[in-house]
């Protein structure tokens, strides 16, 4: 009998975690505040020039769009539980700083970035052998 019992507590245990880590979740953007401002510092870019943020925000761009990659390759079901709990703390990280790379960009008046120019393809390259025929 005392296989059971434990059996109904672990079951209970992780109703309630479950339960709790559900009802949790729904204050992470309650009142307009983001539980990814948790995770940076505030000020953290405070001593940043403009050339120097600049970089920091395509950096952190850059990793938010491998991370939303990642998040799309694992597909839902259990690759979905396991995304998230893989990659969801770093990617709230990667939102805080570009948040706060945004707001310290804007306390400057720092320029926006130039556009990037679209990548050119380059000519295919002829193939070794049979020399071209002109």
């Amino acid at each position: 009998m005392s296989n059971s019992v434990n059996r109904c507590r672990v079951f209970a245990t992780a109703l309630v975690t479950a339960a709790a880590a559900a009802a949790l979740s729904g204050c992470a953007t309650q009142g307009g505040f983001e539980a990814s401002s948790f995770l940076v510092t505030p000020g953290k870019y405070t001593l940043y020039s403009c050339p120097q943020l600049a970089p920091q925000t395509d950096a952190r761009i850059a990793r938010k769009r491998e991370l939303d990659a990642l998040i799309a390759k694992a597909g839902p079901g259990a690759g979905a539980v396991a995304s998230t709990l893989a990659y969801r703390t770093e990617y709230a990280q990667v939102q805080g700083e570009i948040a706060e790379l945004a707001k310290e960009s804007a306390t400057k008046n720092c320029p926006p970035p130039p556009p990037k120019p679209a990548a050119v393809p380059s000519p295919p390259k002829p193939k070794k052998g049979k020399p071209a025929r002109g």
